[in-house]
């Protein structure tokens, strides 16, 4: 796991809001770095949380939660039979006794359904949801909740700086330092935007045979692969 470079005063928000059980929305493209800024927060924090990716409609992030909750509770025993009614109060409840920080990443638009579930978890005491996504005008009717500007969680690009940094720390977890990197420095912080997640995928695609010619780096067709992964 690569060190987390230019995050210093997202790291401090996240993990002030977790240690008080706020809930938070994180928001940025594909990329930038809202996994990896959870990951760092949620080591520190040593809070209990239930991490749920890309909850699809309100019975699935239902089954979800009760099956990492099932190992504390006997009453989720045949969880995927339940009723989303059913599910509904025993998550609630559960949650209620036993308070978590429930972590949505990637969530598509949240229709009336999910966005009144998660307006009930929202408020219970002691819980705190954190839902990750590109922008605030993707998660649907969940942005009536998470509407506070102060709730929100902004990622920006990466100074030149810091991509820099990043790039090294990259070069050298992939043994790139053999290379011919003057030039494959400059084409890869130019097409990166600030993004370290294309900085990191770029540099990892570096490192195998078929984008290598001696001691230089064939760049244009490792661009094209790398990057065609953050393509929305």
């Amino acid at each position: 796991m690569f060190p987390l470079v230019g995050r210093r005063n997202e790291v401090r928000k996240l993990s002030a809001a977790l240690k008080a059980r706020q809930s938070r929305l994180i928001t940025g493209p594909s990329g930038i770095g809202k996994t990896r800024l959870l990951e760092e927060c949620l080591f520190k924090s040593g809070q209990p949380f239930l991490r749920i990716e890309r909850p699809p409609v309100l019975h699935d992030l239902l089954v979800s939660i009760a099956q990492k909750l099932a190992c504390r509770s006997a009453r989720f025993s045949d969880i995927r039979r339940a009723t989303t009614v059913h599910l509904k109060a025993l998550v609630l409840h559960a949650l209620l006794s036993n308070p978590q920080c429930v972590i949505l990443e990637d969530i598509p638009p949240a229709d009336p359904r999910m966005y009144r579930f998660l307006q009930q978890l929202y408020y219970v005491p002691k819980n705190c949801v954190v839902v990750t996504t590109t922008s605030k005008d993707s998660i649907g009717h969940l942005s009536k909740l998470l509407w506070d500007p102060r709730e929100e969680i902004r990622l920006r690009p990466l100074t030149h700086r810091e991509c820099l940094a990043l790039f090294e720390l990259a070069c050298q977890a992939f043994q790139l330092e053999l290379f011919d990197r003057g030039d494959f420095r400059k084409k890869v912080i130019a097409a990166a935007h600030g993004n370290p997640g294309r900085i990191i995928a770029m540099c990892r695609l570096a490192s195998q045979p078929e984008y290598r010619s001696g001691k230089y780096i064939k760049f244009l067709p490792l661009r094209i692969d790398a990057l065609s992964a953050f393509v929305s």
